[in-house]
């Protein structure tokens, strides 16, 4: 197993996930590289959700996002985002920072309605670099 692999599969939350609605998504910011998931808490067991003091709820979907150095570390980045719904009313995204043995990441809940499409639009600035705004849209479902 990689080195850059290793480090993501020691994210629990990552672990958690199953199926296309987990499915991850990357982005080059430079010499660093963001991986970001949107998810129902409900996939989550309640083990899980308690260790990191996430609510489990139909309407509340988790955003985590990590930065890796050109090594495959984690490394710690200032995060700042918000979500858009198509009536263009905004929501203030309140990232937390998790750090678990070597690997660091971050992650937000937002409230939703089933089928709504949300876009987010993530500052991500790893230590030393420029800002990079991370965007993109999302439907997100209420796990039934």
């Amino acid at each position: 197993m990689t080195r850059r692999l290793s480090r993501m599969c020691a994210l629990p939350l990552l672990l958690a996930l199953a199926g296309p609605a987990g499915a991850e998504q990357k982005v080059a910011i430079g010499a660093y590289e963001a991986h970001y998931v949107v998810f129902p808490s409900a996939f989550l067991n309640a083990e899980i959700a308690d260790t990191y003091g996430i609510r489990r709820s139909r309407d509340l979907s988790i955003v985590n996002l990590s930065v890796l150095d050109g090594e495959g570390a984690g490394t710690r980045a200032k995060i700042a985002g918000q979500v858009k719904n198509l009536l263009g009313q905004l929501s203030a995204l309140d990232f937390r920072e998790i750090n678990e043995d070597e690997a660091v990441y971050y992650i937000a809940e937002v409230r939703h309605t089933n089928r709504e499409v949300l876009r987010f639009a993530i500052a991500i600035t790893p230590t030393g670099t420029a800002a990079y705004t991370l965007e993109f849209q999302q439907e997100l479902f209420w796990d039934e």
